[in-house]
């Protein structure tokens, strides 16, 4: 009988050991992750919304063909991901920002106040600076360890090539006006 509850116990004890292990190996917990989800969405979205605002600005202000095709790539672009990433926040009941990062606006200004030759050099510095940080921000989303929501690490993922590649077109794009 003692042999019995010995083997109980044994077995009680072990279950509970392999609980508390599955446990500690769960991923749920976010402070394993770079950001949360709302901090992404909220970055990526007012990111989004300063470029297409820029690009809008672009392709009424520059008189350079280059520059003003490459407008309305980030306009139809960037709008399009507006849509993509706002519909599945808004499907995970995260916030959707509704304006541009004050920052971002005072960008969107100064650029106003601009024509010419110098609107073409600001503009695409601007678009170099807001494309690196883009890349940066969805390449660290896309991680296993970038944001709890397996539905934003994917679209984070999936945008990340289609963003390098608009980041070379501004960096070619700025020697050429430079």
């Amino acid at each position: 009988m003692k042999k019995l509850n010995y083997l109980k116990v044994l077995f009680a004890v072990m279950f509970l050991a392999f609980v508390v292990q599955s446990c500690k190996s769960d991923d749920d917990d976010n402070a394993n992750y770079q950001m949360e989800n709302q901090t992404f969405v909220t970055q990526a979205l007012t990111n989004n919304k300063f470029e297409v605002a820029a690009a809008t600005l672009a392709q009424s202000r520059s008189q350079n063909p280059q520059i003003k095709q490459f407008a309305s790539k980030m306009v139809t672009e960037h709008t399009a991901v507006g849509v993509d990433l706002t519909d599945l926040a808004k499907s995970m009941e995260l916030a959707v920002p509704a304006t541009i990062d004050p920052a971002d606006q005072n960008n969107i200004n100064l650029l106003g106040l601009f024509t010419g030759a110098t609107f073409d050099k600001e503009f695409t510095k601007m678009m170099v600076e807001s494309h690196q940080k883009a890349v940066t921000l969805f390449s660290q989303a896309a991680s296993n360890t970038g944001v709890p929501a397996a539905d934003l690490r994917h679209f984070a993922e999936n945008k990340t090539p289609s963003l390098q590649q608009h980041l070379k077109e501004a960096e070619a794009l700025k020697t050429s006006v430079q």
